[in-house]
């Protein structure tokens, strides 16, 4: 009796320590444990395929493992809401890209922007399923009658590990952005209804056996990590920050961006991993920033890194770009390393890249 019960135990700890978010998969320093490495690509405009293509490469041998591509106007799917731009690829073209990065050793994480920045999905065509100017209603059912649609076209198209559905920057949270991306009389959509739609739409990719990755911003707030930078933490409204993370399954993967501090540690970071989410740090151009928080999520043993280039590749800003990736899968691998300088023409950082101008 006592051999069955010991057997029994054993099975159970075993069980835990490669369960996702439980205090036992964090792996010890004898593991086999490797973090996925990204690169974040932005598909609006118009992007040369053959550039994109270069990108891949690149990402290869900076010694990536997945590229997580933005979808907007820059390609036409038989679903989506968007109006492409004239030039944009077409859905042949975007599977075709997606075979070429896949043959190079790379997964594909397609980025839907949902909730928010209705300026890359909804755009201005569906005045009827509209919270605000920038926002969707999820009380609308006629939403998620979109949302599904171009989810399962994707589904069925790429077989993807996962769908990354945006929902970041709220925007409503200071008066400037309400000046600047609301119309009067207009207000923030409620935690409540961003919460709902993270519940709903999860619930649907689940059921695809698909995972969800989304941007943590609107889940932090800045009074809950008085020693981190707060121009990237947006959770600071009733209702969001720690009180929507505990509405949420643990499941979703949580992608934590930081493009400018100064710190050394991210506890943003950590306080997710404690509640059972796995975490995604993300950089943009910072050198300082890219080596600091690599350094901090390695030793965490986050589950994955990765290197936005935003609205760059727009800008043929092609040495910029360069950089962030050459750079970014250095510093991903050993923050130490020496990387070459970054470009003089570099901007500072803004917000999420797209909104700058």
């Amino acid at each position: 009796m006592s051999r069955c019960v010991s057997a029994l135990c054993g099975a159970v700890l075993a069980l835990l320590a490669v369960l996702p978010g439980n205090a036992a998969a964090a792996p010890s320093s004898g593991s086999s444990w490797e973090p996925m490495r990204i690169m974040h690509f932005v598909l609006t405009g118009t992007v040369p395929l053959e550039r994109a293509r270069e990108y891949v490469n690149q990402a290869q041998a900076a010694g990536f493992t997945a590229v997580q591509v933005v979808l907007t106007d820059g390609v036409r799917l038989d679903h989506a809401p968007w109006k492409p731009v004239k030039g944009a690829w077409t859905k042949a073209e975007f599977l075709s890209w997606a075979a070429y990065a896949r043959a190079h050793g790379l997964d594909v994480i397609p980025e839907v922007k949902l909730l928010t920045h209705q300026e890359q999905f909804f755009q201005k065509h569906y005045p009827g399923l509209m919270f605000n100017a920038v926002s969707y209603d999820p009380r609308k059912e006629g939403v998620y009658q979109a949302v599904f649609r171009l989810l399962d076209e994707l589904i069925d198209a790429l077989h993807p590990r996962a769908i990354h559905i945006g929902h970041d920057e709220a925007f409503g949270w200071t008066v400037g952005q309400v000046a600047k991306w609301l119309k009067f009389g207009e207000l923030m959509v409620p935690a409540d209804l961003f919460a709902r739609d993270v519940e709903r739409i999860h619930g649907y990719l689940t059921q695809k056996g698909v995972e969800t990755w989304m941007w943590a911003d609107m889940l932090l707030d800045p009074a809950e990590f008085p020693g981190a930078s707060s121009k990237h933490l947006h959770g600071m409204a009733a209702g969001y920050g720690k009180a929507l993370r505990n509405r949420l399954p643990r499941d979703i993967v949580m992608c934590d961006w930081h493009y400018g501090d100064e710190q050394g540690s991210f506890p943003s970071m950590s306080v997710m991993q404690s509640e059972g989410f796995r975490v995604i740090g993300a950089t943009w151009k910072r050198e300082e920033t890219m080596r600091n928080f690599s350094r901090y999520a390695l030793s965490r043993h986050a589950y994955g890194l990765m290197a936005t280039t935003w609205f760059h590749v727009q800008r043929n800003d092609r040495d910029l770009v360069d950089w962030i990736i050459r750079s970014s899968g250095m510093l991903f691998r050993n923050p130490d390393a020496a990387v070459p300088p970054r470009p003089a023409s570099a901007a500072p950082p803004e917000g999420h890249g797209w909104t700058a101008p």
